[in-house]
């Protein structure tokens, strides 16, 4: 057989030493994507402009996803594409769960917003502090027990716009001010269980981001920081538990990871990320039998977890030695 017969039998070299089934293009695509990952926003790894809506973050998700995730390839040679694909295919996919969620994608937006919306948001800020000003000076004049009542429906009808806004904190505050003036206002009672709930998730939201803003810049102790201040906010956020253990195995606490861990599994006990940080716990502390079968409950739970697929092959491999 010719040389050149037998190099159209197969894709050409990486130029990494990989012989791999991707041609040129697909390579340099994906090895340009695994590069930029860990230094992305989330409206950059999914090809999106600031602010963006939640369909379009999920549509831009399901595009990537045709071209990043590791099953698409299922049967051709990788080599060390391998890795990458699963790297850019976290990423876009950490991407997709923050800006395809209403409430979170909210958070990110104000947090990362530019110079010139900033602007624009805190003028509208001073704007409504302004009026409220005038609106409780005018109060002040009034009869006392109409300027109360007048004062709580006031607060009353600022959380709903605030809760039309997407910002349950600030509604949050405005039905406390309520309840604090009138305890028995019937409409601000039925109003404070959903938004305390709302305004805790949305914190939680928020600190997470600021989690994992830390973790990229490479310090792990203010990601734990912020982690458990967003498990104060939300105790049952899952995400928050799991990210929180792997911040505080990088920081070397693996006491407080252990804890974070085992929190994770009872807030979501059918969360395969859940037993997967558990299972990176056990292993830190030398059970890896337990180990192992954390992480094969974390893939019957999840078998798309391409990562605690990953983990659980090479632990096996060393109990098999």
């Amino acid at each position: 057989m010719s040389s050149e017969g037998h190099s159209t039998s197969r894709a050409a070299p990486s130029g990494q030493g990989d012989d791999v089934d991707l041609d040129a293009a697909r390579r340099e695509e994906i090895r340009s994507a695994a590069a930029r990952a860990s230094t992305w926003t989330h409206w950059e790894a999914l090809g999106l402009t600031w602010n963006a809506t939640a369909d379009a973050a999920r549509t831009a998700y399901l595009e990537k996803v045709r071209l990043f995730h590791p099953d698409r390839y299922a049967g051709q040679r990788l080599g060390s594409y391998r890795e990458k694909l699963e790297r850019v295919f976290r990423r876009i996919t950490e991407a997709r769960d923050v800006l395809g969620d209403e409430e979170r994608r909210a958070a990110y937006a104000r947090a990362t917003a530019p110079p010139e919306a900033r602007a624009q948001l805190e003028a509208r800020r001073l704007e409504d502090e302004r009026r409220t000003g005038e609106r409780r000076a005018r109060l002040a004049r009034q009869n006392p027990i109409l300027g109360r009542a007048a004062r709580v429906a006031e607060h009353v009808e600022r959380a709903r716009q605030a809760m039309a806004d997407g910002r349950f904190g600030q509604a949050w505050n405005e039905l406390q001010l309520a309840l604090g003036a009138d305890p028995r206002h019937a409409e601000a009672l039925r109003l404070a269980p959903e938004v305390r709930r709302r305004a805790g998730a949305q914190r939680a939201a928020r600190l997470v981001e600021e989690g994992a803003e830390a973790e990229r810049s490479g310090r792990p102790g203010a990601a734990l920081e912020a982690y458990r201040e967003a498990l104060e906010a939300e105790p049952g956020n899952v995400r928050a538990a799991v990210a929180g253990s792997r911040a505080a195995l990088a920081a070397g606490d693996v006491a407080g990871a252990r804890s974070l861990a085992d929190a994770a599994v009872r807030a979501g006990p059918r969360a395969g990320v859940a037993h997967e940080a558990l299972a990176h716990v056990l292993e830190a502390q030398g059970d890896r039998k337990e180990a192992r079968r954390a992480l094969e409950r974390a893939v019957e739970l999840e078998p798309g977890l391409a990562s605690a697929k990953e983990r659980l092959r090479k632990l096996r491999w060393r109990f098999l030695a």
